[in-house]
This record gives C-alpha cells, sequence and structure tokens, in this order.
C-alpha cells in the first residue's frame, strides 16, 4: 500500500513539475525518442522532457519536464516512461504498474501493448554473444536470444563457436507484428574489398520466435555489408525495403522488393555523420534519411529522395536527426535531438511548420 502510495506521489510529482509549460512554449533540452500515434494526430518525443505535438498545427500541447527513458505510441497518444514513474498522453494520465522496458534501446509499443526493445552485450567495444530482443507485456519481460541458426543459409554461412560476429539490425514494426529484421555474417576486408558473406532481411514472428526471409540472400559489398553501422525500414507489408549505411565520407541507401536478391536502386549521399534514422513511404515512393551530427562542422542532416533517385527535399540541422516518420497524407515528420520537429509537404517539398 505505501508502494502504491510513494509511485502515485512521484508520478503527481512529477507531471506538476512541467505544468508551467504553456502549450507551444519553447524549452531547452533534446529529445532521443519519438513516434507518432496510430490516428495521425500527435508525435510523442522524449529526451530530457516529454512533449506531445499535434500535427494538424504543428503545436506543442503538453510538456512535461524529467528524463524519459522509453517513448511508445498508441492509437490516440502515448505512454512516456520515467524513471520509477510513466504517463499517458494526452490527459497526463499516471501509468501503473510503470513498464518494465529491458534492453538497450526500445524499437516499438505494439498495439497489444507489449514493449519490444533490443540489447547486446559488449566488452572492449566488441560484441559479446547474440543480439537479443526483449518483449514486456503485462509486467512478464520475455527474452530471446537472436543465434545464426534462426537465419536460414545466411546464419549457416559460417560454423563458429560464438555469435560474436553474426550482426543483427533492428527495423519497425511490419503490420501483421512481426519485427523487421537484416542479419548476417561481418565480413572479413582488405584494402576496402570485403568478403563476400551473405546477409538478408527477416521478419521475426515475437511470439515464436521463427524468423522468415523477406529477400534472397544478398552479397556484401564496400557499401552494403554487416561490418558496417546500417539503419533499416519497410513499408508497412514488408514489401518494400531500404538500407542506409556509413562508409566514413557518405551515406549509401539502397532500396530492395520483397523476394529480391540485388537491390532496386542504390544511391550516395555526401555525409560525415552516420545515418540515425531511415523512413519509406507506405506506398514506396519516397525514402528519407538522417544523419548525426559531428560537431559544428559536421551538422545533421535529412533527405527525402524520390523513387527515381532524385532528392526531393534536403534540410540541415544543429544537432542529430533522431527520427523521421511519413505520416497518413504523405508528408514528412523530422525530429531533432535540439528538440524541435519539422513537416515537410510531398511531393513538392514546403516546409509547412516548424515546432519546438
Amino acid at each position: 500500500m505505501i508502494s502504491r502510495f510513494r509511485q502515485v506521489l512521484t508520478a503527481l510529482l512529477w507531471l506538476t513539475a512541467g505544468v508551467s509549460c504553456s502549450p507551444g512554449s519553447s524549452t531547452k533540452g533534446y529529445w532521443s525518442g519519438s513516434c507518432v500515434s496510430g490516428d495521425g494526430r500527435y508525435l510523442l518525443a522524449g529526451g530530457d522532457h516529454a512533449a506531445l505535438v499535434e500535427l494538424s498545427k504543428g503545436r506543442v500541447v503538453e510538456r512535461v519536464s524529467g528524463m524519459v527513458k522509453a517513448v511508445g505510441c498508441e492509437e490516440a497518444g502515448g505512454v512516456v516512461v520515467g524513471y520509477g514513474v510513466a504517463f499517458r498522453l494526452p490527459g497526463k494520465t499516471p501509468v501503473s504498474p510503470v513498464p518494465s522496458v529491458g534492453g538497450d534501446a526500445v524499437l516499438a509499443l505494439s498495439p497489444q501493448g507489449a514493449w519490444i526493445s533490443e540489447g547486446r552485450r559488449s566488452s572492449g567495444g566488441k560484441w559479446r554473444g547474440p543480439a537479443s530482443v526483449f518483449v514486456s507485456e503485462k509486467g512478464r519481460p520475455r527474452l530471446r536470444d537472436l543465434l545464426p541458426e534462426r537465419f536460414g543459409t545466411v546464419g549457416a554461412a559460417r560454423h563458429l563457436s560464438t555469435a560474436d560476429s553474426f550482426a543483427v539490425r533492428f527495423g519497425n514494426l511490419l503490420r501483421d507484428g512481426r519485427l523487421l529484421l537484416a542479419a548476417g555474417w561481418q565480413p572479413s576486408q582488405s584494402s576496402g574489398v570485403y568478403e563476400d558473406v551473405p546477409w538478408g532481411f527477416f521478419a521475426l514472428d515475437l511470439g515464436s520466435g521463427e524468423t522468415s526471409p523477406l529477400t534472397q540472400s544478398l552479397h556484401s559489398d564496400a557499401a552494403f555489408n554487416q561490418d558496417r553501422l546500417q539503419r533499416i525500414s519497410s513499408t508497412p507489408d514488408g514489401s518494400r525495403l531500404v538500407v542506409a549505411a556509413h562508409d566514413g565520407k557518405r551515406v549509401s541507401v539502397a532500396r530492395f522488393e520483397q523476394g529480391a536478391n540485388r537491390p532496386s536502386w542504390v544511391g550516395s549521399l555526401a555525409a560525415q555523420g552516420s545515418p540515425r534514422a531511415v523512413a519509406i513511404a507506405v506506398d514506396g515512393g519516397f525514402v528519407a534519411v538522417g544523419t548525426e551530427a559531428r560537431g559544428h562542422d559536421a551538422p545533421g542532416k535529412a533527405w527525402v529522395i524520390g523513387a527515381d533517385g532524385q532528392t526531393v527535399w534536403s534540410g540541415v540541422f544543429e544537432g542529430d536527426v533522431a527520427g523521421v516518420h511519413f505520416l497518413g497524407d504523405g508528408s514528412l515528420l523530422v525530429v531533432t535531438a535540439q528538440a524541435t520537429a519539422v513537416k515537410v509537404l510531398l511531393p513538392g517539398g514546403a516546409e509547412a511548420w516548424h515546432a519546438q
């Protein structure tokens, strides 16, 4: 009883701490995570504070101070998880019990209310053991190791005693509830020439743990291989897929059709920073990419690329691009680490509003 009282009191103190911020007001801080509500009405962002942005007008309608551990969107709003407290926006309603979020980074909040996150042990800058996915539902966390044998011929390309060099990249939830992955062994390389070890896109059933290939085995080359940091995304039905990777000077982007053994399009963007976010429109017509910033001389950047490979919009930002989200009306939402959001109208590329 006392524990429950303390939890409610903590929630009230955290919530009331941010009430003085009026809708649309600006505050210094940062956003590191974001999502869009299922009805397309709100952006929910979190970092050193939480903010709810009404997307029709680009107006912050609720803002609450306090460090945010995770944000997850629901049909008509979202849930903000802090440290020992959680609440639902709009309305600032306390959530109890506080969701148990495992792993290193939250990937999504499922329509069924399960928090999905990913994690991996490391030591000395090297992976130790396999990547893992965590599913926490109704306070019961479930861990699943993503061992190479789950990935068919891609996983069977090498027979090693550990999975330390088997890379797994995490993407979005598909419409059917499966999780998008890209996986493959990290290739060896010499003088910029990479071993052609296969990799591919997969869909993970979070209930059974079974993976299904979304592409055939793909070739490794200097631009796309599992030794490079990748960001991946797909359309909700998994029919079109995209990957962005960085070689230290440029960001390479490739589109794939489901079932393909090679990309349908490959492009390159000048950027010193690695990709932080990538998304593909519901109809596959546009791809958005956002990068990290690396000091004043290397700002964060974002692009929208059309089906013909041409850039239809680009933007430069002081900090990292923390998220890119295509909306139901066909526009794009760019979220930055500087606690700002920009709505870009497509196909024209006009900026409808800036929110902060």
